[in-house]
């Protein structure tokens, strides 16, 4: 058991792998975000610990023992406030995941700096958070206003054209929105996949007899438990959701197994456990080459070309006269494409089916 102070209180846990995961799985504090654990490279997890920002993925239990970590649920009421709404008035954060952490981090630079804190300070300090969607001007506005201790009034979009702050901007801030992640069910169970360790390879046999084995795992399921079509797809129908024995695999993600169990971190060490015997293959690495490979890339499709597509060229400028109606207006935006911080969730509740 290891003990340290949370947010002014004394508490006790058992054994995670690091601190973040000790917070959400054990002490259910949500507001440190898990996007990237353990590598530590995205900043959602930030904590303070003896009032120091620091990224608790990284942080194991021995050196959290006998700390005080404070998050952003143990900020006193009008700090919390004052923070959420500023992000919120400022238009600093869309989609929330990342806030949390960088408010976090930047209590901790106002803590040392205050008002004498700069932009270029807080710039360079913010470097260690990773911003998914709202780009880093906006939180910097929201940064500047904190530290000059001024408080904005967050006030909602009124009629069509109007400028104004994200819809439960203060909730997502201060991680009270909870996502799938979040969303704590008594009883509820979780898995863990079993990925595939040669990208491309026939697997002979899977054997889940270890990882069924293990205290606290309710079920090891493989395609051998599906009784519908194996594959998925939303545009063509060719993703594999089990790769079977018998079945070759196509890259490293593949799912031969899933583990079912009453925690995480018990259902992701059993997946270990399950035993699977495989025949390697050629790897196909290039995907220019690959397309006149004689072998087949993905199990089971034929040919590695996906689609063709065919496209007319002419001149615009004799198109646009001839045109009933045309349209000019000038759009600008960041040249930065969205790469979602927040994994890939689901929460499945059994109900009664209607008659």
């Amino acid at each position: 058991m290891t003990q340290f102070t949370l947010n002014g209180k004394p508490v006790e846990v058992g054994d995670h792998p690091h601190l973040l995961a000790a917070l959400r799985e054990e002490l259910d504090v949500t507001s440190p975000k898990d996007g990237c654990s353990p590598s530590g490279q995205c900043g959602c997890c930030t904590v303070l610990i003896d009032g120091k920002a620091s990224v608790s993925c990284l942080i194991s239990l021995e050196k959290a023992a006998g700390k005080s970590i404070t998050t952003l649920e143990g900020f006193e009421d009008a700090e919390r406030e004052r923070f959420a709404t500023a992000f919120a008035a400022a238009g600093a954060l869309q989609c929330g995941f990342c806030t949390p952490g960088i408010l976090v981090r930047v209590k901790a630079l106002i803590d040392k700096k205050g008002s004498a804190l700069t932009r270029e300070e807080a710039s360079r300090f913010l470097g260690a958070h990773l911003c998914r969607c709202t780009g880093y001007g906006k939180i910097l506005d929201a940064v500047e206003v904190l530290a000059r201790g001024k408080s904005p009034r967050a006030v909602l979009p009124g009629r069509i054209g109007t400028r104004g702050a994200r819809y439960q901007g203060t909730e997502l801030a201060l991680g009270d929105r909870g996502y799938v992640d979040d969303i704590r069910v008594p009883g509820v169970l979780h898995g863990a996949l079993r990925l595939a360790d040669h990208a491309r390879a026939d697997v002979v046999k899977i054997d889940t007899a270890a990882a069924r084995a293990v205290s606290g795992v309710e079920a090891v399921l493989t395609a051998a438990d599906i009784p519908g079509d194996l594959r998925v797809g939303i545009i063509y129908t060719d993703w594999p959701v089990f790769i079977p024995e018998g079945g070759r695999t196509s890259y490293l993600g593949d799912v031969l197994a899933i583990v079912v169990a009453d925690s995480k971190q018990t259902a992701r060490e059993a997946a270990k456990l399950v035993e699977v015997s495989y025949r390697p293959l050629r790897p196909l690495t290039d995907a220019v080459a690959a397309i006149d490979d004689p072998e087949d890339a993905v199990w089971e499709l034929k040919g590695n070309v996906l689609s063709r597509s065919v496209y007319r060229r002419g001149d615009v400028n004799v198109a646009l006269a001839n045109s009933a109606h045309t349209v000019h207006e000038v759009f600008q935006t960041q040249r930065v494409e969205h790469a979602f911080l927040e994994p890939e969730s689901t929460l499945a509740l059994p109900g009664q089916t209607a008659p």
